[in-house]
């Protein structure tokens, strides 16, 4: 009965092993093959050429700048994104006056995909007929109008403003969870013991959400590493290469110029790096 019942589960399992092992493992290994080649696409003749790619991607200005501009973006986006969530999960748990109105307001971009999310800021930051600019024309504000993400300096500040937007209210709801799972024992002991409002989450709840925390930041981080969509539909990785990213370039090098190779190794560049930073701090985590 035992082995009928382990055969069953397997075959359950057995659908999800073969199409992860396939579309995660087996082609992240043909990745970084291919990345060692001169592969051109449609070019059947595949020459073997080292690191080659990988010495051509060190002295690439376009790839450095999409580099910098990866990890500024990154820098910024999750310690806003993580910031924000906390403080709004902390707001809806005091229940204040309109909460059930702002928990609805404040998770609706969850509801939105990327690209109607993209569409909708890119009107909005259009520097003529753009919301924001026409509504600080109507308040006679006119010296605050920008040109957005049609300027070298603040494309990249426009999308990061979009991606704090659209995930900060996935990591409210992971923080509010959180915060009420935490036993309720330990808050009633801290009013108790006279604590206030402000040390009763510094000091009992905050401390017990270490676990949402680092799930939080693992998440955002990957997203940040390889962050596409949005800056794609947004600026296409401009003007003048101003907010292109590590993804973006992957994207143009390989399916603009058909430099396969090329991108491969971007695309492996990116799955080093977030590796690099990702396994020791979960295995510090880990250990604290």
């Amino acid at each position: 009965m035992t082995k009928y019942v382990n055969l069953q589960t397997f075959l359950f399992i057995l659908p999800a092993i073969v199409l992860v092992g396939t579309f995660v493992y087996a082609f992240s290994i043909w990745n970084v093959f291919i990345s060692l080649t001169d592969w051109r696409g449609l070019v059947t003749r595949i020459r073997f050429v080292g690191l080659e790619n990988y010495l051509k991607l060190v002295s690439d200005p376009v790839a450095q700048k999409a580099l910098i501009n990866t990890f500024l973006l990154a820098l910024t986006f999750i310690p806003l994104t993580m910031l924000i969530g906390l403080v709004v999960a902390i707001l809806l748990d005091l229940e204040l006056k309109g909460t059930s109105i702002f928990r609805t307001i404040f998770l609706l971009p969850l509801s939105f995909s990327f690209v109607v999310s993209a569409t909708m800021w890119t009107w909005m930051f259009s520097p003529e007929q753009g919301t924001i600019n026409s509504l600080l024309r109507l308040l006679h504000l006119n010296f605050l109008c920008q040109p957005w993400i049609t300027s070298t300096e603040q494309s990249l500040w426009c999308i990061l403003l979009v991606y704090v937007w659209q995930f900060s209210g996935y990591v409210t709801i992971i923080y509010y969870s959180g915060i009420r799972s935490i036993p309720k024992e330990h808050i009633e002991a801290a009013e108790i013991d006279g604590a206030s409002t402000f040390d009763k989450y510094r000091y009992v709840v905050i401390p017990q959400l270490k676990g949402e925390t680092v799930g939080v930041l693992t998440i955002l981080l990957f997203y940040a590493l390889r962050v596409f969509d949005l800056v794609y539909l947004l600026t296409g990785g401009g003007p003048a290469l101003s907010s292109e990213v590590l993804a973006t370039y992957m994207y143009r090098i390989t399916f603009n110029q058909n430099l396969f190779a090329y991108g491969a190794s971007i695309g492996t560049l990116i799955f080093v790096i977030a590796l690099a930073i990702m396994v020791p701090f979960l295995i510090l985590s880990r250990r604290r």
